[in-house]
């Protein structure tokens, strides 16, 4: 079958997946900089990476309406990252320094976004529900959901007018890897570099709990907050940013 110039004619595909990239205008992101154990944030990252001397765990989550995407319609998303040594990124203008990210666990509501972010992000993205409930006084307190048990909650206090505006580009990394069909040897092992611009609108907040619940021998259990919790970073903000694509930094199947 032809179309009218002669040339072979484009069959739509059943199921519509989205070009990269793709836009995220105005997220109302939630993300908190905590410490965690070392010796669990070595074991999660793969050869080639070393955590950052800071200690600190990354974790976002956030809510996306249908108007706040270019392709991939309403999900919520919760986030684990290990902060790397030696892969910082640069905030406008030279202003300073926000070291890479790599991505240990990452929940999606959408199989159409968990499918984008397996293929061209290369994160091993699972099922995951995430809730965010506003109380009288600014409290905010978001939950990640996993199965029907509520597995991270995090509890602060946020503002209503914008303190400040930050934009830049994030170094996120990823461990993709594509296993033979018999569950042998892995065809594709790599590790994937996704360069992240944004701006963010940021809100006054606060932190005052992390809570985590996971079922026992979860492996994301290890990456919960030490005690006394030691946030460093928190950040409230709308942020517009987009879902890069992965470049391999490393092939772990070469020679």
């Amino acid at each position: 079958m032809s179309d009218i110039n002669g040339l072979p004619a484009r069959t739509k595909p059943k199921l519509w997946e989205p070009p990269t990239p793709q836009l995220i205008r105005g997220a109302k992101i939630f993300i908190v900089g905590y410490k965690a154990d070392p010796a669990a944030l070595a074991d999660h990252l793969p050869p080639g990476l070393k955590p950052h001397p800071n200690g600190l765990v990354q974790m976002n989550l956030y809510q996306v309406g249908p108007d706040q995407t270019s392709g991939f319609g309403p999900f919520t998303l919760t986030y684990i990252t290990i902060e790397v040594d030696g892969y910082d990124s640069d905030l406008a203008d030279g202003a300073g320094t926000i070291p890479g990210r790599y991505f240990a666990y990452y929940w999606n509501s959408s199989s159409r976004v968990r499918n984008y972010v397996r293929d061209n992000v290369g994160a091993k993205a699972q099922h995951g529900d995430t809730r965010k409930e506003y109380k009288k006084g600014g409290k905010l307190i978001s939950t990640l959901t996993l199965d029907g048990r509520d597995v991270i909650s995090v509890t602060a206090t946020v503002g209503d007018k914008i303190v400040a505006t930050l934009g830049g580009h994030l170094n996120y990394y990823s461990h993709r890897e594509v296993l033979r069909p018999d569950g042998g040897a892995p065809v594709v092992s790599e590790l994937l570099e996704l360069p992240l611009p944004f701006v963010a609108d940021v809100y006054e907040s606060k932190l005052h709990d992390i809570t985590f619940d996971f079922p026992e021998g979860h492996p994301a259990a290890r990456l919960r907050p030490l005690k006394p919790l030691d946030a460093p970073s928190v950040l409230h903000a709308d942020t517009t940013f987009t879902y890069s694509m992965g470049r391999t930094i490393k092939n772990y199947l070469a020679p």
